[in-house]
This record gives structure tokens, C-alpha cells and sequence, in this order.
């Protein structure tokens, strides 16, 4: 009996670590990964590497923001590819000189707010006419991958400096990208809100026991009604800065932010049924996904290898989490 108390503590202090667990887990991995790359090739660890990889990184990064928020009110939301896409499009369309040729700031503008616009449609299918998050979502993606084509079936060039800010900015002699510090400002500022702000709290307690959420006075579904529009104006604002970086705006941006964001944000230890989960962890899953990702590309692998090893790396992330749901239902 003494025995069976004891392997119980132990059990439940590794239940309660399984953050720092999850955290120490991806460390390790995005430095083997680093290691790993940079003995493989001499380029890995050039600025003129890195820094476009930190812009690369930063795009998928946003999007990962919205979806860690989704995640944690134990829902998903499959359109934040589409919302990208149908934003880059619109500012595109707006701007280019071929096309209208407005201000930037009014196409800016216009394109946040169809995004916006995305996550109010969500966010009413999702609370008030009761349809699942995974098929609302999806079901959503799928209309706004149709309109993006009705817009324009053909990649929109945009080559003026107002257009290229956002996402195509440099900083100091190094050309520091602001798409990077953005990035850093953006997960500060969402990860401090989690953490510190009443809204916060009411996401995770939503998530993690939504009869409880109600009856501590919740009001449940505003908060999953903010969640999802907050998702499509940071995916809204991914996919312009995505077309800003390029300066193109291409109807094929964003067709995979939505299962690589789920993927990161899970890979971070955000729990699929929600409740746990925080910024960080999602930053370190994008971290790990976007020098996988990169590595293979510098070694000259198919596409096909980064998404067999994302794959891989996801499958263990969430054997990882069932194994410790197991010990905590054990405990």
C-alpha cells in the first residue's frame, strides 16, 4: 500500500510538470535540430539564412496565435488559411496599380475587416446556430478559397513601397526584418493577456470545464464568439503581411496555415481538449516546425520529407499528451 501511494505522488508531480516537460522537450529539439543542420551544411547559420527563415516563421507565427486561442476554448479553426488568403487578396486587388489603386491604408483597412468579418460569421455558426467548430471552420475555408478565385484566379504583383512595409521592412545594417519584431511584440502581448487578464482566464476556464465556466457566471459562448474573430484578424493580418513580404498577392496564400498552426500549437503542448497550453509553447512549436522545415529545404529534400517529418514530430507531441492524461487519470 505504501508502494502504490508512492508511485501515485510521483505520478501526479509529473501530471503537474508536464508543461515544463513539453517546454524542455522542444528546447531539447529545436537544439538538435540546430546541431544537427548547422554540422550538415555551412549556410545554416548565415544571417542572410536566418533572417528569412525568422520571416517565414513570422507569417506561420500569427496565424499560430489565433489558433493556441481556439485550441484552448477546445475548439479548432480551419479557416485561418482562408482568411489569410481572402485578406492578402483583397489589399492586393485594392492597391495594385493594374487593379484600383487605392491608398494602402484604405485597402489595409478593407482587408482586415473582411477578416474580422470571417471570425463574426464563425463565431455566430459556432455559438448561436450550435454547428461543430471543425466543420464550421471548415466548411468556411472551403467558401473563402472560392471567392479568393472569383477575385482573381492569378497572383496580383504589387511593387510599391507602401505595399512592401509590413512585411518586407529591414532595420540596421544586419536588415533586421519587422516582420520578426512584430512577431516578438504580438506573442508578448496575447501570452501577458492569457496570463494576466480576466479574458484570459475565462478562455482557459472555457476550455477546461465549460459547465463549470457557466455556472462561475461565464458568459461561455462571447467568449468563444471573440476568440474565433480574434483568430481571423490575426490570420487576416498574416496573409498581408505574407503578400506585403512578397509583394504579390497570391490566392494560394495560406492553403496549409491551417493544419501547420494546429500542428504547432499542439507541438507547444497546447492540449487538443482544451484548458492548457500558453504562447510560449506555441512559439516553440512554430520555432521547431519552421528550422525543420528550413534544414530540409537547405539539404535539397522534396517538400514531401518536411511534411512526413512534421508528421512524425506531431504524432509524438500527442502521444506525449495522452501519456500524461493517463497518468493523471492513474494519479
Amino acid at each position: 500500500m505504501e508502494n502504490t501511494g508512492g508511485t501515485k505522488t510521483l505520478l501526479s508531480k509529473f501530471s503537474f510538470n508536464y508543461s515544463i516537460v513539453n517546454r524542455l522537450m522542444l528546447a531539447v529539439m529545436l537544439v538538435v535540430e540546430l546541431v544537427v543542420f548547422s554540422n550538415l551544411t555551412n549556410y545554416f547559420f548565415q544571417l542572410d539564412n536566418l533572417l528569412p527563415v525568422g520571416r517565414e516563421i513570422a507569417t506561420l507565427g500569427i496565424v499560430a496565435i489565433g489558433q493556441t486561442m481556439c485550441i484552448l476554448t477546445g475548439g479548432f479553426d480551419l479557416s485561418v488559411g482562408g482568411s489569410a488568403a481572402i485578406s492578402g487578396i483583397i489589399v492586393g486587388y485594392l492597391c495594385a496599380p493594374s487593379k484600383l489603386g487605392l491608398p494602402y491604408g484604405v485597402g489595409f483597412t478593407i482587408a482586415i475587416l473582411a477578416a474580422v468579418l470571417v471570425g463574426i460569421i464563425n463565431g455566430t455558426l459556432i455559438t448561436k446556430v450550435k454547428i461543430n467548430p471543425l466543420i464550421a471552420t471548415l466548411s468556411m475555408n472551403f467558401m473563402l478559397g472560392g471567392a479568393v478565385i472569383l477575385i482573381s484566379k492569378q497572383p496580383i504583383t504589387v511593387n510599391t513601397a507602401a505595399f512592401k512595409f509590413v512585411g518586407a521592412t529591414t532595420f540596421g545594417s544586419i536588415l533586421f526584418p519587422l516582420p520578426i519584431i512584430t512577431l516578438a511584440i504580438l506573442y508578448v502581448g496575447f501570452g501577458l493577456m492569457l496570463k494576466h487578464t480576466v479574458f484570459g482566464r475565462r478562455i482557459y476556464c472555457t476550455g477546461g470545464n465549460t459547465q463549470a465556466a457557466r455556472v462561475a457566471g461565464i458568459n461561455v459562448e462571447s467568449v468563444i464568439f471573440k476568440v474565433y474573430v480574434l483568430s481571423s484578424l490575426l490570420s487576416g493580418f498574416a496573409g498581408i503581411q505574407l503578400a506585403s513580404r512578397i509583394a504579390t498577392s497570391n490566392p494560394s496564400i495560406g492553403s496549409t496555415y491551417g493544419l501547420e498552426s494546429i500542428a504547432a500549437t499542439v507541438l507547444g503542448g497546447t492540449v487538443l481538449a482544451g484548458g492548457e497550453g500558453n504562447m510560449f509553447g506555441s512559439f516553440l512549436g512554430v520555432l521547431v516546425m519552421g528550422i525543420l522545415s528550413n534544414g530540409l529545404v537547405i539539404l535539397g529534400l522534396p517538400v514531401a520529407w518536411r511534411n512526413i517529418a512534421t508528421g512524425i514530430v506531431l504524432v509524438i507531441a500527442v502521444a506525449l499528451q495522452n501519456a500524461t492524461k493517463n497518468t493523471q487519470k492513474a494519479g
